[in-house]
């Protein structure tokens, strides 16, 4: 099945199901449903797979020994309407390898917004993940003019069940405690933002 032949099925009350993006092919767009809507993102740039690249290794790196795994790109499944491929996740290594990963293995997510996705992280998924109960959300936004790198850290509320910004949006080095100590180089990942920026530019539109 294609996207086309997917959207051209009638969906249920509900909208689609998790179980309708597994019919897709592999590689290509992005697709994930959120409340029953079928979301389609394009391909990562190379500046954007950089990013990423460089969140996982940071993660990576400060681990010592935690029984937690840090995984790229994975589907990550919430309920029967719910399915997404956040960029970064660090989930517990019993359940790591599952495809899709169960929401409740994770203990923080982090998105790369990009020009297509602004919207979807800083609002539609900041909501999803906090009801799904993920403690921790990295909100990482890179700016094209002029380049920069900013990273937002979110806790969840256990009273409330909203993530409350535990780092507000900066553009320099912080420390945190979740999912392990470490120290976040950002002036760092910008740089590495920067040099590969230009290669993206026809397709960025900055936030």
């Amino acid at each position: 099945m294609n996207v086309a032949q997917l959207l051209a099925h009638s969906p249920g009350s509900r909208g689609y199901r998790a179980a309708d993006l597994r019919a897709l092919p592999d590689g290509g767009p992005r697709y994930e449903v959120i409340e029953g809507c079928v979301q389609v993102s394009p391909p990562p740039s190379v500046a954007e797979t950089a990013v990423w690249r460089w969140l996982a290794n940071t993660l990576e790196v400060a681990n010592r020994g935690s029984p937690l795994v840090v995984d790229r790109g994975q589907p990550v499944h919430i309920g029967e309407h719910d399915e997404v491929r956040p960029d970064v996740v660090v989930a517990q290594v019993a359940l790591a390898e599952t495809t899709p990963i169960p929401v409740g293995a994770l203990t923080l997510v982090v998105e790369v917004v990009s020009s297509t996705s602004a919207l979807r992280d800083t609002v539609t998924k900041r909501a999803l993940y906090a009801r799904a109960g993920v403690p921790a959300y990295w909100i990482v936004t890179p700016r094209r003019r002029p380049p920069d790198v900013e990273v937002t850290e979110l806790r969840r509320d256990a009273a409330t069940g909203a993530y409350t910004e535990r780092t507000p949006a900066t553009s320099a080095r912080f420390s945190t405690d979740h999912p392990w100590p470490l120290t976040v180089d950002v002036p760092a990942l910008a740089d590495v933002w920067s040099a590969l920026a230009p290669s993206a530019a026809d397709n960025w539109e900055g936030v």
